[in-house]
């Protein structure tokens, strides 16, 4: 792969920033998935390798599926350290990062914003913006950048960035997946990284009470068009009902787009009473920013989420009646 001047640039700004800081906050988007919690324990190792003080925070506690990353039991839900360099992993807005954004606005005012990401629909917020659309993850992207920063590869940063790429590549079976993606994690696998237990932890293993969601949320889909579009929602009810959390629904968006004819799959998650939050997967037909962006949303040509200000039934609706108009359009 060839790189270009400008994303060389942009890598040797990231390595900088990172050398030159005292203190780095790695940050996670809200309800963390394993790009973004995998980025954000590789910096926060990186850190720790270059002498640094260092936290990551989420704040949403991340899975349990994540237990085997080192690290994760240091994850706060609030930044402590005095603000110097703040890394935001897998985030398009810095929005993303969640209700903390609000809550210490002054830690993020006074703080270095470096933006690491590779959504096409970033905002480039940060004051060092390390962002590539090409890449299947931010996990990809740190890696392609480690050479430039002066850390040598070990097993627990091979783990944390494999942890990102195999999950948001989807075992390296999305279209976002190049040559550049599977060398990255070739060189992360000769450095120590279970590829086969990652694979299991975040793609494959279920526990009994996130089958029991599934079942519940697999039993209430609906579709338009004759199959092309699909959905589901998660509700409040439904978590009580089965003892699971919000993140136990992961990974349910890609499952039912497998349905055969699907140009669009919906994923609703009720947030609150007046807020749902959608995940969006859909086929070479349609893009998904087209959809997600009508609601203020981003992310990718085949993957995109957004937040609606709705109950989830209203925002069915709404979100139903532009993907029609999506599809009218393409057609």
């Amino acid at each position: 792969m060839t790189i270009t001047n400008e994303m060389e640039a942009d890598q040797r700004a990231f390595a900088d920033a990172l050398r030159g800081a005292q203190r780095i906050t790695a940050l996670c988007h809200e309800n963390p998935d394993a790009d973004t919690i995998g980025g954000a324990v590789a910096v926060a190792l990186i850190a720790q390798r270059l002498g640094k003080e260092w936290e990551i925070v989420s704040v949403d506690a991340p899975a349990p599926a994540f237990d085997f990353l080192p690290l994760i039991d240091a994850v706060r839900q609030a930044p402590r350290l005095e603000p110097d360099l703040a890394v935001v992993c897998d985030a398009a807005t810095l929005e993303r990062v969640g209700r903390i954004r609000v809550e210490h606005a002054g830690w993020f005012d006074r703080a270095r914003l470096v933006n690491v990401d590779h959504h096409v629909t970033n905002s480039g917020f940060g004051q060092v913006n390390l962002v590539d659309p090409a890449a299947a993850a931010t996990c990809q992207v740190i890696g392609a950048a480690l050479p430039r920063v002066g850390v040598e590869l070990d097993t627990e940063i091979a783990t944390a960035l494999l942890t990102g790429i195999v999950r948001d590549s989807q075992g390296f079976s999305d279209p976002s997946t190049t040559g550049e993606t599977l060398r990255i994690a070739a060189d992360l696998v000769d450095a120590g990284a279970p590829i086969a237990l990652i694979h299991r932890r975040v793609l494959a293993e279920l526990p009994y009470a996130t089958l029991a969601l599934w079942g519940r949320m697999l039993n209430t889909m609906g579709q338009r068009r004759d199959g092309q579009i699909v959905y589901t929602t998660l509700t409040q009810e439904m978590l009580d009902a089965t003892g699971t959390e919000n993140h136990d629904a992961d990974g349910l968006a890609e499952f039912i787009a497998k349905a055969k004819g699907a140009d669009i799959s919906i994923l609703l998650r009720e947030t609150g009473p007046n807020a749902t939050r959608v995940s969006l997967r859909v086929s070479e037909a349609v893009d998904a920013t087209h959809i997600a962006g009508a609601f203020g949303g981003g992310g990718h040509a085949r993957r995109a989420g957004c937040t609606i200000e709705a109950p989830a039934d209203r925002a069915a609706l709404e979100l139903l009646e532009v993907c029609e108009r999506v599809l009218d359009a393409a057609a």
